[in-house]
């Protein structure tokens, strides 16, 4: 009787921890949203706003006369992939053209709640400093 009690209680144990992490790992996924995928992204890329609705704008030096500035336009845009994965894009608009050349960047990343990896990456930053 014994055996048949504890075997009862052992099997009790076991089906509540296993409960109980199903419904962890449906909380983890439910809170990954597009604000922490943007998060885990700028988070190394500073220049970049913090949300999709918004465009940060800075003066920055190029090549050419002393003094030369060009206002640069950081976004920040993210698409739903699915539950729990985003493609975010990161554009650095120069707004200039420098031999006949649009001085823009991007950098696109697929994101989900464990791992970051570059998808497609457009450097022209190079432009604005070979101007004369």
């Amino acid at each position: 009787m014994k055996k048949i009690v504890s075997f009862i209680t052992s099997v009790c144990i076991c089906i509540s921890l296993v409960g109980c992490v199903k419904s962890s790992s449906a909380v983890s996924t439910n809170t990954f949203n597009e604000a922490k995928a943007i998060e885990m992204i700028v988070k190394d890329h500073t220049d970049f706003p913090s949300s999709k609705s918004k465009t940060i704008t800075k003066r920055l030096p190029t090549g050419g006369p002393v003094g030369t500035t060009a206002n640069v336009k950081f976004t920040t845009k993210v698409e739903k992939v699915s539950a729990s994965t985003y493609v975010v894009t990161l554009t650095k608009d120069w707004g200039i053209s420098v031999n006949g050349k649009y001085a823009k960047s991007s950098w696109k990343y697929n994101v989900t709640p464990n791992s970051v990896t570059l998808l497609e990456s457009i450097d022209n930053d190079y432009l604005p400093n070979i101007m004369f």
